[in-house]
């Protein structure tokens, strides 16, 4: 990761160094943007997090991610994209309800996460660096796909609706990847610090249809 490593006051004949760039005869600034934690944009390390296909279901666990403690890293959840299955032939009657939670304990059950397996839609989903000169994950951050306990919830953050419907005219087609985080991309970053999680959790009412995820995160 890269963080911003200096300051330079614009005052002309001394300090540092300024990159610019030449266009159309002038000299204009050349710039990086930083967030509010000193990160330089696209620096950080990002990773996907993608889940195999499964049928929805009333209060059914989808996955969660925790950032154990003594991992030495902040996650920041970049978006978490919903992704209808539009290859079977069935026609779902209701919406999908997706509730996003904070979690303060790790999941149980299911099957946790591959790390940078070749093979598609493996068992608990897996899991890729986005270059593949990123570190390896930390031992304490850790996925599951469907979670049969544990993923205690701290807080509900919020929830949003999917189709069920899953032929290629439907509105499953039409919304494939709709992330669910997408508020947050213009303010703070999902935040997950040690010792805290997510969670994916569908609501009570039953629906029909069959979905999988995406994840993107990136360590600071």
């Amino acid at each position: 990761m890269s963080q911003a490593n200096d300051s330079i006051l614009v005052t002309p004949g001394s300090g540092a160094t300024v990159a610019t760039e030449l266009i159309n005869g002038k000299e204009y600034q050349a710039v990086v943007l930083a967030d509010n934690q000193g990160q330089i944009h696209g620096s950080l390390e990002s990773y996907y997090y993608a889940t195999p296909t499964v049928a929805v279901g009333a209060s059914k666990l989808y996955l969660d991610i925790f950032n154990a403690t003594g991992s030495g890293k902040i996650m920041d959840i970049r978006g978490i994209w919903i992704i209808p299955a539009t290859d079977v032939a069935l026609t779902g009657a209701l919406g999908v309800r997706y509730d996003l939670y904070r979690t303060s304990a790790i999941g149980t059950g299911g099957t946790a996460a591959a790390y940078k397996s070749a093979t598609p839609d493996v068992a608990g989903g897996n899991i890729n660096p986005v270059d593949t000169n990123n570190a390896n994950l930390p031992a304490g951050i850790t996925a599951r796909w469907l979670p049969t306990g544990g993923a205690t919830i701290a807080q509900w953050l919020f929830a949003t609706y999917a189709p069920g419907e899953e032929t290629a005219t439907s509105m499953a087609h039409i919304t494939q990847y709709q992330n669910i985080v997408p508020v947050l991309t213009v303010g703070q970053k999902l935040t997950i610090r040690e010792n805290s999680g997510i969670l994916v959790k569908q609501g009570t009412v039953a629906a029909t249809g069959n979905t999988k995820f995406l994840v993107i995160f990136t360590l600071e």
